[in-house]
């Protein structure tokens, strides 16, 4: 009995050469994005900030503790491309709009996290809300 628990347990870790592949067709990656741009939004990634952003991760997009160093590395390699913005607007421009008004909310919400809005940050929202085809 015991030997088949543990061998049931084993079976759920995963191996050394078993990668999460994730990709930008996944919307959790595109409003993830666009929820770190509001963490960098002034230039400082304020400690504040980066623990609403995980919280955000875990809460709304359900990112797993399995999922979440290649979550944040994708999300990472992505924003350091500057072209890559529009096709993430159009993937949630695809989005339904109840969706696409909370992730501009999610957005303010980190903006405000260490109590101050930044004119960098109003703006991010502000161009974002018009992207996304929004009010703000």
């Amino acid at each position: 009995m015991y030997s088949t628990y543990d061998n049931f347990i084993k079976s759920l870790v995963p191996k050394d050469n078993e990668v999460i592949k994730l990709s930008l067709k996944d919307g959790r990656i595109a409003i993830a994005i666009l929820l770190y741009s509001a963490v960098q939004a002034d230039g400082k990634i304020k400690p504040e900030e980066t623990i609403l952003y995980r919280e955000l991760l875990d809460r709304y997009l359900h990112v797993s503790e399995d999922e979440f160093i290649a979550f944040e590395k994708l999300v990472s390699q992505i924003c350091s491309k500057p072209d890559s913005i529009q096709s993430i607007i159009e993937i949630i421009k695809k989005m339904p709009r109840a969706k696409r008004h909370e992730v501009l909310e999610l957005m303010k919400d980190i903006s405000l996290s260490d109590n101050l809005f930044h004119e960098l940050e109003v703006n991010l929202v502000a161009k974002t809300s018009a992207l996304l085809d929004l009010d703000v």
